[in-house]
C-alpha cells in the first residue's frame, strides 16, 4: 500500500508540473505575439530583441 501511495504522488506531482509547463508557455506564447504585433500597430518593422542588443 505504501508503494501504490509513492507511485500515485509521483504521479500527481509529474501531472502538476506538465500543467504548470503547458500553462506558462501558453502564457508566454500569447506575451510573445502581443509584443511582435505591437510594433506593427505603429507602422514600424518589428525588431527581434537579438537585433535591438546589437544597435
Amino acid at each position: 500500500m505504501n508503494v501504490y501511495c509513492r507511485i500515485l504522488t509521483l504521479v500527481k506531482s509529474v501531472f502538476v508540473a506538465f500543467v504548470v509547463g503547458a500553462v506558462a508557455g501558453f502564457l508566454a506564447a500569447t506575451g510573445n505575439a502581443a509584443e511582435s504585433s505591437a510594433p506593427a500597430l505603429h507602422g514600424t518593422a518589428p525588431i527581434s530583441a537579438s537585433a535591438s542588443v546589437q544597435r
